[in-house]
């Protein structure tokens, strides 16, 4: 059974809208569903039969804020207080409010993911490559962590690989710095074939990743599933979608077992559905696609969920958005590792997309009083 870390809270300093649009906006996590990720790899299906079956299959994104409404309605660790959610969204500034709802940069300086308009394909496996591995960084910044030192603070931060705990920008960074190097090194017949020290190596990170070997059997998944399904192609993949949103969702989720971020309550033993790295793929294809051609979902780009992750917790409560009973409170304020599927590990993840759905709709409600607060905004993002 995995586990999980709250990191240290935001200081003191940071100003409400700028946390929740920096949360809001966080790719990385520390989530990996126990039970989850492995499963048989699905062979010989063509994407015609994919997209068909996902079409007939219950919407994944709709089946998460379902699921997810359910657990939190019944959730007693953790609540959230509506009033908190209607102060926070009521004292938005204009600013606050175009910020969210116009469009975004995905990599504005090109400076972290490696995306190159001329080679959609190539850019498309970067993307589901970095996705497939984008979970557990904190038991890296442990041990680096030095005697006193606390989780994510400026000592890991001096520059050098050797003393800095792994973060998103180093996947994301690793992967594009070694594409560019070998724009051969994501075909997908070379990714079937990766090991942990490969993969480290592809990286180029000094020590063990964590759950290195878990992370290399992603990525093998990842190039298996492609040769056998799409002809190694990551746009057959998006096409085979047809421009929509959760579909796509469906098909990797299908295709890629470790993927399928689903959990059962262990108090009544129901299926929750939280499909948040499958949901990052599509929403990082729409972003580095700009929204147009291969990343052109239409406005099922709004029917996405918010990635339920373990930063964005730390802001809402942040916020008195989402609030803890006092036994949860004590096990986050000292780190105590939360197991994965545990009732307060689900709780958590369930109350955050709430949460995220609850300020969306007061939102929408003040939008429609005060049309003043977007005109002039160019809505090319998702919206509310």
């Amino acid at each position: 059974s995995y586990q999980i870390r709250v990191p240290d809270p935001p200081s003191a300093s940071s100003s409400s809208s700028s946390l929740l649009c920096s949360a809001l906006k966080s790719n990385s996590s520390t989530f990996v569903p126990a039970s989850s990720t492995r499963g048989p790899q699905r062979g010989g299906i063509l994407p015609s039969q994919l997209h068909a079956m996902s079409a007939a299959a219950p919407n994944s994104c709709r089946l998460v804020r379902e699921t997810t409404a359910r657990v939190a309605a019944a959730a007693t660790r953790c609540t959230i207080d509506a009033d908190a959610v209607q102060k926070v969204v009521g004292g938005m500034t204009r600013e606050t409010v175009h910020n969210m709802l116009g469009p975004r940069e995905f990599d504005a300086d090109g400076s972290l993911h490696f995306c190159d308009p001329a080679d959609p394909d190539l850019t498309t496996r970067y993307l589901l490559a970095v996705d497939a591995i984008n979970f557990c960084f904190w038991p890296d910044h442990d041990a680096v962590r030095p005697p006193g030192g606390t989780f994510g603070s400026s000592d890991m931060k001096d520059g050098t690989l050797a003393t800095q705990g792994l973060e998103y920008e180093h996947v994301a960074g690793g992967l594009k710095r070694a594409v560019e190097r070998d724009r051969g090194v994501l075909d997908a017949d070379r990714l079937a074939l990766l090991d942990g020290p490969a993969l480290r190596a592809l990286l180029g990170w000094p020590r063990p990743l964590p759950l290195e070997e878990e992370r290399a059997r992603l990525i093998r998944e990842v190039g298996a599933g492609l040769a056998a399904n799409f002809g190694g192609s990551a746009v057959a993949l998006v096409q085979a979608a047809g421009g929509h949103a959760p579909t796509l969702v469906d098909l990797v989720m299908r295709t890629f077992p470790g993927f399928r971020d689903a959990v059962i309550d262990p108090r009544d033993g129901r299926q929750v559905f939280l499909c948040k790295r499958a949901q990052i793929f599509v929403g990082d294809v729409w972003g580095c696609f700009q929204g147009a051609g291969l990343g052109n979902f239409g406005a099922s780009i709004g029917e996405l969920t918010m990635f339920a992750d373990y930063r964005v917790p730390v802001v809402l409560r942040g916020m008195g958005i989402m609030r803890y009973d006092s036994a949860l409170a004590a096990m986050v304020d000292s780190s105590t590792l939360i197991a994965a599927g545990s009732a307060e590990e689900l709780e958590i993840r369930a109350c955050t997309v709430q949460a995220v759905e609850q300020m969306k709709s007061s939102l929408r409600a003040r939008l429609a009083r005060e049309p003043e607060l977007a005109a002039g905004v160019d809505t090319g993002g998702p919206g509310v």
